[in-house]
């Protein structure tokens, strides 16, 4: 942290004016001159006692990962104004550097609630081994935002250990979004626990979750989820049944070729250009009649995927 004597004299003062006006507007003006310079004024404009002082503060310390910003930030996150949590939720959020990671687990251990989901959010990027135990910790919190904040910080470790219980979040948990980054998250695993649970969430009452599920199926291309990825083709939201067409194609068994034949008839170019993509990957002989069908198809890039899948499969 910078000393305060090596800001000027003046506008610290300003800062500290009986007029909050005055006062924000010195904050906004050492954020435009120099943030890493006004380190000081700002973890000392957190204390004013006008929230919009301390909204500025807040955004003047974005990315700050000095003891004294990181801790200021912390305290914010617990502030009256429901604009100064957010701010310093987001200024924690660009954090890079892991000199901060110590910070947010000391301040993390007794945080609570939306300052705990805010805490867990800076760490994410940060990609730090020892936040690998707080955030499989954080995954039976009973708020949902810590989970799914909890989630990030495991999916960007990407820690095998982690995926039977993100695995158990992506099948079990009651709330859609944690559910939702559950799934994302697996991308990084591998294993039977892994695409079942993956199967489970192809069947998820929020149409997201099924669409997701279906994405990291496709990186993950297990062929004991073909059936359940064939099933996915008739789903009510074209987005998971695309998606599902592109895992199919990755998995690259034939037996998927009548179902993808199928589903072929679909207003939604987009989907009918990823089936035909994904009958050229599989590269069956039988998937040429919808080929041929698809030459003359009414959107030119569907057509011109076809051309391209005719030759692939040798029709």
């Amino acid at each position: 942290m910078n000393d305060t004597l090596a800001i000027d004299p003046a506008l610290w003062a300003r800062a500290h004016d009986a007029d909050a006006t005055i006062r924000r507007l010195a904050v906004l003006e050492a954020a435009e001159e120099d943030p890493e310079g006004h380190v000081a004024l700002f973890v000392a404009a957190t204390d004013d006692a006008d929230a919009f002082v301390r909204l500025e503060a807040a955004r003047g310390l974005e990315g700050e990962a000095s003891e004294a910003g990181v801790a200021a930030l912390a305290r914010l996150l617990g502030d009256s104004d429901a604009d100064v949590r957010l701010a310093a939720a987001v200024s924690l959020a660009e954090i890079s550097d892991a000199a901060a990671g110590p910070i947010l687990l000391a301040h993390l251990s007794d945080a609570q609630g939306s300052r705990r989901a805010a805490l867990l959010g800076a760490l994410r990027k940060l990609r730090l081994p020892k936040a690998l135990g707080p955030a499989t910790a954080a995954l039976s919190d009973p708020d949902a935002d810590v989970r799914r904040e909890a989630v990030g910080v495991l999916a960007y470790l990407q820690n095998t250990e982690a995926a039977p219980a993100l695995a158990t979040l992506a099948r079990e948990d009651d709330s859609a979004a944690v559910r939702l980054a559950a799934v994302s998250a697996l991308v990084f695993a591998d294993g039977e626990i892994v695409w079942r649970a993956l199967l489970v969430a192809l069947r998820d009452p929020d149409w997201q979750g099924r669409e997701a599920a279906a994405a990291t199926l496709a990186r993950l291309r297990p062929v004991g989820a073909l059936d359940g990825l064939i099933g996915a083709l008739e789903d009510s939201y074209w987005q998971v049944r695309l998606k599902a067409a592109g895992a199919l194609g990755a998995i690259g068994d034939a037996q998927a070729v009548p179902a993808l034949a199928k589903a072929f008839d679909h207003p939604i170019s987009n989907l009918r250009r990823e089936i035909v993509n994904a009958l050229s990957a599989i590269g069956a002989r039988d998937a040429a009649p919808t080929l041929t069908l698809a030459l003359s198809d009414s959107d030119v890039e569907v057509r011109k995927a076809a051309a391209r899948a005719l030759m692939a499969v040798g029709g």
